[in-house]
């Protein structure tokens, strides 16, 4: 074995410098005769392989060199074990950045929500607030907010077409109909309508896949490490966030007056160029509750698949000035969710009474 032979040449080497130390006192096996050229030894190796002793070398380094040398070979291959078809685990930051917080005692009856203060970023109530979850058509939000970005124009005209057409929910466009963007824009945030936010995105002149690959991008920027989308729609599952992350992209996004005015709006109607009166109702029950006590809604957004459940965020503030974003994930019920945000806000609002 060669490094066997390693350890034999270290030893030799021991054994000569004691005997230039204390001559007639030590012998060498196999009759190797040492060339006396010192008390301080090194070790080389000659163009024949052989190792020699050479001189001005100090004799730590030759051993080093050779321990070296002998760590250099190459290791026969071990037998490996099975691989585990487990997935890696990380924990999200945003658990790393702040602890849950609760201070309310409020035992919520949905999978996912919280309340988040938006002058200092922080959590009031929070359940589950970095688990991710799909959110829906609450994915609108998103679009809307990357949509400013690249607005052709709101009185720019786009006709129908068929590849717009999404299912889910009551058609209210069809190809042929000629819309304004403003138009697709409304119809998109008030009555959350599929076909009109797919063809909001088109009016960019982006394709849905680059569209899609631009909001990652940006939530990328915005540090909302624990959100993706793979459709601007909001159909799919794959569309996920988690609540603390939903809150604070609505606190920006709903600070953007395109965005606020729309998602305020209770009824929008418009008449297309053939003459076609189109109507929508928002699907954001809260408008008509609010105001209520001194307090404000500012925006919201709702979403619902089967996978995500009943599912809302909403903007709040009351006379004092203090705003607030309420998320619910996952309600067992349309009206649940709005009746779970009237809780939320009455334990934030109502924590000094």
């Amino acid at each position: 074995m060669l490094i066997p032979a390693a350890i034999s040449l270290i030893l030799s080497a021991v054994f000569l410098n004691l005997s230039l130390l204390f001559p007639g006192t030590v012998s060498f096996p196999g009759g190797f005769e040492p060339v006396k050229v010192g008390r301080v030894m090194g070790v080389s190796a000659s163009a024949a392989g052989d190792v020699l002793i050479e001189q001005n070398e100090n004799f730590n380094k030759a051993i080093v060199r050779v321990v070296a040398d002998a760590k250099a070979l190459p290791l026969p291959a071990l037998p490996q074990l099975p691989s585990l078809d487990l997935p890696l685990v990380r924990l999200p930051e945003n658990q790393e950045k702040a602890a849950e917080a609760d201070k309310t005692g409020y035992d919520l009856p949905a999978e996912n929500g919280v309340i988040l203060d938006c002058q200092n970023n922080s959590l009031y109530f929070a359940k589950r607030s970095d688990r991710q979850w799909p959110i829906a058509s609450i994915t609108k939000l998103f679009t809307a907010y990357t949509f400013l970005d690249d607005n052709p124009g709101w009185e720019t005209s786009l006709t129908i077409e068929a590849r717009d057409k999404r299912d889910g929910g009551k058609i209210y466009l069809f190809a042929g109909d000629i819309v304004k963007v403003k138009d697709l824009f409304y119809f998109s945030l008030v009555g959350s309508d599929n076909t009109a936010t797919a063809a909001l995105v088109r009016s960019t002149g982006l394709s849905e896949a680059e569209f899609v690959q631009k909001m990652n991008l940006k939530i990328k920027e915005l540090g909302l490490v624990n959100t993706r989308l793979v459709d601007a729609v909001g159909l799919k599952d794959g569309n996920i966030s988690t609540a603390r992350e939903v809150a604070e992209f609505a606190c920006l996004a709903l600070a953007r007056p395109e965005i606020s005015r729309a998602s305020l709006t209770k009824k929008y109607e418009f008449t297309t160029q053939p003459g076609r009166i189109k109507s929508i109702t928002s699907t954001n029950e809260l408008l008509a509750s609010f105001p209520q006590g001194g307090v404000n809604i500012l925006g919201g957004k709702t979403g619902f698949i089967n996978l995500a459940g009943y599912c809302f965020v909403g903007q709040f503030a009351n006379q004092a000035g203090e705003v607030i974003v309420t998320v619910i994930l996952g309600a067992d019920s349309d009206s649940g969710r709005f009746a779970l945000t009237k809780k939320l806000v009455e334990l934030y609002y109502g924590r000094q009474q």
